[in-house]
């Protein structure tokens, strides 16, 4: 347990010396996903603004649906409620998915300069979730447009935002070092963690409301998903839809918290080791 705090302590100082090169790595992580494309990280509010008017089509227009229970005025806004609830629980988990997926190959795609260069392998591994996240920031501004026009955002809910933007972040920091030492060990770590995002996001509250779960075993299972208070907690920053219970946003951040202490642990243990296994 000492050695896990020790590690974890190192992290912040080692981030702040080595800023240069995490700058560096995040614009590289951000620069090449489109690069040689005429339009660039335009591409990102393009496709956030396209999806988004595809989800109000077919689920709002067509399917008729709607999201009942949240405290959010969908008679005043008929058209775009189920849009609105579902995109602000899309870009949070596309961020966390996309950023993982990434941080579980990418000591292995960068094996040269792992094994050639005295990297620091957590300035490596959050250079590029941050690059990874910024598309998703863009897409995240895209939805706190709309929000703020449709009159759900206000001052009244900022707080909750901050800390939904806040518990993301932890989130994908903790899970992103954790997968990449692991998965500079165990190649086929991605495909196993593709699966299980799979599994979390539709056993989140994500394309459906909470209230729709049966009572029960399966209520239960879905409310342990650190993904369903998460989201919850974004939703009433975006929405002002009702907050979560406060004890289910606590244990959330509290294993979020675990995780990113043993994320730190576990690169700081095998840093010595991966360069000679990849």
């Amino acid at each position: 347990m000492i050695h896990h705090l020790t590690a974890f302590l190192r992290l912040g100082p080692t981030l702040v010396r080595h800023r240069f090169l995490l700058r560096q790595l995040a614009w590289r992580a951000f620069a090449t996903r489109y690069a040689g494309s005429y339009l660039g990280w335009l591409w990102t509010p393009l496709a956030t603004a396209i999806l988004f008017l595809l989800y109000v089509l077919v689920f709002s227009v067509i399917l008729e649906l709607k999201v009942e229970g949240l405290g959010i005025d969908v008679a005043r806004q008929p058209h775009v409620g189920f849009g609105v609830f579902l995109m602000t629980g899309l870009v949070p988990f596309l961020a966390l998915n996309d950023a993982v997926l990434r941080a579980s190959r990418v000591v292995r795609s960068n094996a040269t300069l792992v094994q050639r260069v005295r990297l620091p392998l957590e300035v490596l591994v959050i250079g590029d979730a941050v690059g990874t996240v910024l598309h998703h920031v863009v897409s995240f501004v895209v939805v706190l447009i709309v929000c703020l026009a449709l009159g759900h955002l206000s001052l009244a809910t900022a707080p909750w935002l901050v800390a939904g933007v806040a518990l993301a972040a932890l989130w994908i920091i903790g899970a992103c070092l954790a997968a990449a030492a692991v998965g500079a060990l165990v190649p086929d770590l991605s495909e196993g963690l593709a699966l299980g995002l799979q599994v979390l996001f539709y056993g989140a509250p994500i394309i459906y409301p909470l209230a729709l779960v049966p009572e029960g075993a399966l209520r239960t299972a879905v409310q342990f998903n650190p993904l369903t208070p998460m989201v919850g907690v974004m939703r009433t920053g975006l929405l002002g839809a009702s907050p979560p219970e406060m004890a289910t946003v606590a244990w959330c951040f509290v294993l979020g918290a675990a995780l990113l202490i043993a994320g730190a642990a576990v690169t700081d243990r095998f840093r010595a080791t991966i360069p000679d296994l990849i």
